[in-house]
């Protein structure tokens, strides 16, 4: 699986899957999307965004693509800002299994490309879409590698804004490496402890299923993911 580098001016961290007629596309916030932007997304199939942020994390959408909210968080604090990413994956997906099947089943109902977001496009863009291409046949480590190409382009955009959120909190050196961990960093040992956690579910279709999902939406994702890459 090679997912293509999509260069946005309005946007980063954004790559597809399936060659010239994406089903999946992957990036940080389109809150900057330009005019340009937008209609490249058009020209590649795009008929849907789904936006994981929480309500108000970030400004309402101007790029006048389709959007569907599916907050996972679900949460009064909004998004973590400190904390072990493995820990935080761990609560993901043991308590916002509905969610989480919400977003790949947007994925999966939609005919045209999707493209999933949140704020920096690794940790929630991380998780739907390690489900989503694993239940298109994609290996484990080949989901592991997309989503450690993530690290490079999120640490170089987010360093300043993250050590200047952590400025102002009484933490310990530990505490603020892992912080710093969880906004900058997508390492590979991070999502192979969240495949795992799947796999202890019964692999990502029994856990999809579970979350709400059915057979038939599963296949079909499949099926499109499979005619997209021929």
């Amino acid at each position: 699986m090679d997912a293509t580098v999509i260069d946005l001016d309005g946007a980063y961290n954004a790559r597809a899957f399936g060659g010239s007629q994406p089903w999946l596309i992957r990036s940080a916030a389109l809150d900057a999307l330009t005019e340009d932007d937008a209609a490249a997304l058009r020209e590649l199939g795009l008929e849907l965004v789904v936006d994981l942020r929480e309500p108000g994390e970030g400004p309402d959408a101007v790029h006048g693509l389709p959007v569907r909210s599916v907050p996972l968080y679900r949460s009064p604090n909004g998004a973590p800002t400190t904390g072990a990413i493995e820990e935080i994956y761990e609560r993901l997906l043991r308590t916002r299994g509905e969610a989480l099947a919400e977003a790949v089943g947007a994925i999966a109902a939609t005919e045209g490309a999707v493209l999933v977001h949140c704020t920096a496009g690794k940790d929630r863009t991380g998780l739907v879409v390690a489900l989503a291409l694993l239940v298109a046949g994609v290996e484990p480590e080949a989901v592991v590698a997309d989503y450690a190409r993530s690290e490079s382009t999120v640490a170089e955009r987010r360093r300043v804004h993250a050590e200047a959120m952590l400025e102002g909190l009484q933490l310990s050196a530990a505490d603020r490496a892992a912080a710093l961990r969880l906004h900058l960093r997508s390492p590979a040992e991070a999502m192979r402890h969240a495949i795992e956690l799947i796999d202890g579910y019964g692999g990502p279709h029994a856990y999809l299923l579970r979350h709400g999902l059915s057979v038939e939406q599963l296949r079909a994702l499949r099926e499109r993911a499979e005619e997209r890459a021929a």
